[in-house]
């Protein structure tokens, strides 16, 4: 049933800070007159985390490259890890949002400063190409790279090979989900988990997983159309996908490590989300999913004192804690 109505599902603690989010960055975004604008913001975005990430003492930033195996192309890395680092860790690989068409590494390193100094563990950020200027396979292949080189690297890196959370959030959890498949697919490198914070997964959502409502703060169904267009290089809603370019295509998700997926239930990805985590466990996959009431697209930006924003990371942190090995 369509929510005619949405906005009387916000909760009051968000609609000031939705607002002033609205009136200060322009959304609805509109990608199609103004991507370039759009991704220097993103830059500043970057920039503020990059500057929250100062205050969290004993973490250190390296800048690597990993390359493709033609020579043609480096992409470049971060890697985050303890300062005193004397043994192997787990490694969460993360890959950053912004709809497949914006966005860069580091604009979760606050976060994943966090998660080094909380959880003993090594973080890495892929700087992976973004459509349309590089629609699919290449970001996913970037990011298979990435995974490949710290897979080959791993006792240079002081990485546990044998403990990879792979993560994301928004595009970066879509692409998460579709470098799990192609992974267990090769079958060269265990993924013992993934991590997928309101993932970007299905691009049909614009006729059919998102029909609950009738459009979302902060990600609205044209920056979606938008994104997965630029990705394609097609319409979204009539192409049959290439097989890992949209996760719940194509796959039958047997082979595939446990997850945990976040996601807010007035996110125009919650349908898509949660119909995705229940084939996960329909097929055996052992599956947490943790739907948020009155949870717009990345809302634990939008207001952190909330009281859902700090359920969100409480968990969310949890689950990566118990996948990285923790107790």
């Amino acid at each position: 049933m369509l929510v005619k109505k949405i906005k009387d599902r916000l909760p009051l603690e968000f609609t000031k800070s939705i607002d002033l989010m609205t009136e200060q960055m322009g959304f609805p975004l509109d990608f199609s007159a103004n991507l370039d604008d759009i991704r220097i913001g993103f830059s500043a975005a970057r920039d503020q985390s990059i500057e929250a990430g100062m205050a969290i003492k004993h973490v250190i930033k390296e800048s690597h490259t990993a390359p493709w195996p033609d020579g043609s192309h480096d992409i470049p890395l971060f890697i985050y890890r303890p300062e005193n680092q004397t043994k192997p860790l787990p490694v969460v690989y993360w890959i950053h949002g912004g709809g497949l068409v914006v966005g860069v590494a580091e604009q979760d390193e606050a976060m994943l400063k966090a998660w080094v100094n909380e959880f003993n563990c090594v973080a890495v950020s892929v700087e992976y190409r973004l459509a349309p200027d590089y629609p699919f396979p290449v970001p996913l292949e970037d990011c298979s790279v990435v995974l490949e080189h710290i897979f080959n690297n791993a006792d240079a890196l002081q990485i546990d090979p044998e403990r990879i959370v792979l993560g994301g959030g928004s595009a970066g959890g879509g692409l998460a989900a579709a470098l799990a498949q192609k992974t267990c697919d090769e079958g060269k490198i265990k993924i013992s988990h993934q991590l997928l914070c309101y993932p970007m997964l299905d691009c049909k959502n614009q006729s059919k997983a998102a029909a609950d409502v009738d459009d979302t703060y902060i990600w609205s169904r044209d920056n979606n159309y938008f994104g997965w267009k630029s990705y394609l290089g097609d319409d979204p809603v009539t192409i049959d996908p290439p097989k890992y370019a949209s996760a719940p295509h194509h796959h039958d998700l047997r082979n595939l490590p446990p997850a945990s997926i976040l996601v807010g239930d007035i996110d125009l990805f919650a349908q898509e989300d949660i119909a995705y985590a229940a084939r996960l466990s329909a097929a055996g996959i052992p599956t947490a999913l943790h739907v948020y009431p009155g949870g717009v697209h990345g809302f634990e930006g939008v207001n952190q004192k909330a009281g859902i924003t700090k359920e969100f990371i409480r968990t969310r942190d949890l689950l990566l804690k118990t996948a990285l090995g923790g107790k």
